[in-house]
């Protein structure tokens, strides 16, 4: 088939883009091309069980090494993806409906290869209510059944708006859990405009949330124009998300239509790379021109996991940021407990809250879902406030992503006004969250803060008070 007639039937969405030539290759990228009996017996086997393999639709150059030591990814729920990545050469369309009979089938070919560790990919399927979470998990099932001796390896899409997708596959217990960021985030409009930056991040710390014992992994292609610090800032970004694991590889531009190759980047280059990732505290780091997500991960990942998991080998440190202000301010207890009290309102003066909703309120509590925004996180809670007023409001976490949360103010007459006492803690269940979190806590605390007394100005001007108030005593908060 010619190249014309290839990208026509493998990738239709490129054939209007401007030709990009292929550059020739340096010497440490070239492969030998597969003789080994064992290549083609795996094959074989991989025909004779009507399976597909990331190895040949995605022009693996390793793939001649693989499969002559009976290694092979088995990439499942078709060969025809829903996304149009720049880089990527699986065919878009499309796809069939899933094959009920593949993860018996897989296992079965696992069973027989005698693989010590197997790594299951899969096409995008936005097409599929949960983007494929239960095929996966049902072959991961499969292969604890067939092969229980075999540590399974997961490479899956970002599940981008499929609600409970990662639950679904944490709950089938995968040795190593992979995704892929592939690029730095201002490559993703061109390189992998279907998927969004901190989606992808994010679900690789949904993971450690929802199972800490369960490795992470991801991996990045190099020469698509990426800068050194954008490729460092990713590998900070994935540490913040507690990931164990990090490829990294060259970008190999499979024909004319698919993204610009920018440049080969070097052996040396890479092996700084390397360092740079290990010095990160990355438990495995495969950095190398041919390094793709599942090359040598068997020999990978017996060398990290033996007798040991991530839990046992590193120990948490919990940090709770908390902070704690007092202010005297010309305005009344009623006056400030109101305005703290007006949940609802919250979106329209506090930097920290894009969202408010009270769900139910009485004279003395009220429930509220609300939105915190901070950069590009967004993240929703639900809350309980025990109001006391005119003395005290106390802010309790019900449901959402802390750990942790309590946060009080406490309103003392006095003669010069109003001492407001301030005090807040909490705790994500999310690393990523806390860490991102953390950095900014302290000014957002004091944004916080000060945006209630701007409110107070605007609402009861900036000296309310025309005669002073007689103290009343209170009982602080505990």
């Amino acid at each position: 088939m010619s190249t014309r007639l290839l990208i026509d039937h493998r990738h239709p969405e490129k054939a209007h883009r401007p030709d990009n030539p292929i550059q020739r290759k340096p010497d440490w990228i070239r492969v030998r091309a597969p003789t080994s009996p064992v290549y083609r017996e795996t094959q074989a086997l991989m025909r004779d069980h009507h399976l597909v393999t990331v190895c040949e639709e995605a022009a693996c150059p390793n793939i001649g090494e693989c499969w002559s030591q009976r290694h092979a990814t088995m990439m499942i729920m078709g060969d025809t993806c829903t996304r149009a990545c720049a880089f990527c050469n699986v065919r878009t369309g499309v796809p069939l409906g899933l094959d009920a009979g593949e993860p018996e089938r897989v296992a079965d070919a696992v069973a027989r290869l005698g693989l010590r560790h197997v790594v299951i990919t899969s096409v995008d399927r936005d097409d599929l209510a949960d983007g494929g979470a239960a095929h996966f998990a049902a072959v991961i099932r499969a292969l604890r059944a067939a092969a229980p001796s075999t540590t399974v390896e997961i490479l899956t899409p970002d599940f981008l708006r499929k609600p409970g997708a990662v639950e679904t596959v944490v709950a089938a217990r995968p040795d190593v859990f992979n995704h892929n960021l592939e690029t730095v985030p201002r490559l993703y409009p061109t390189i992998r405009p279907g998927a969004r930056y901190y989606q992808s991040l994010r679900l690789l710390d949904q993971v450690k949330q929802l199972d800490p014992t369960v490795f992470t992994k991801s991996g990045m292609m190099v020469g698509l124009g990426e800068a050194k610090p954008e490729v460092m800032q990713v590998m900070d970004d994935l540490r913040v998300a507690d990931v164990d694991f990090l490829t990294l590889g060259q970008y190999l531009q499979p024909t004319v239509k698919h993204a610009k190759l920018e440049r080969f980047v070097p052996p040396d280059e890479f092996a700084d790379y390397a360092s740079l990732a290990r010095a990160r505290g990355f438990l495995m780091v495969s950095a190398t021109p041919l390094t793709r997500s599942s090359y040598h991960a068997d020999a990978d990942f017996r060398g990290i996991a033996r007798g040991t998991t991530p839990k046992a080998r590193r120990a948490r440190c919990r940090v709770m940021p908390t902070h704690a202000e007092h202010k005297i301010v010309a305005y009344r207890p009623e006056q400030l407990f109101d305005l703290v009290a007006d949940v609802q309102h919250y979106p329209d003066f506090l930097p920290w809250c894009v969202g408010a909703t009270v769900k139910s309120r009485t004279p003395t509590d009220l429930v509220a879902d609300l939105v915190i925004g901070f950069g590009p996180f967004r993240e929703g809670f639900t809350s309980h406030v025990e109001l006391d007023r005119p003395h005290k409001v106390v802010v309790r976490y019900e449901k959402g992503p802390f750990r942790y949360l309590n946060n009080q103010w406490t309103f003392t007459a006095e003669p010069r006004g109003c001492r407001v006492d301030f005090f807040v803690e909490f705790e994500f269940r999310s690393k990523l969250l806390q860490s991102a979190i953390g950095v900014v806590f302290n000014e957002a605390v004091r944004r916080m803060v000060n945006a209630f007394l701007k409110r107070a100005r605007a609402i009861y001007g900036p000296t309310p008070l025309t005669t002073p108030n007689v103290a009343t005593p209170v009982t602080l908060a505990t």
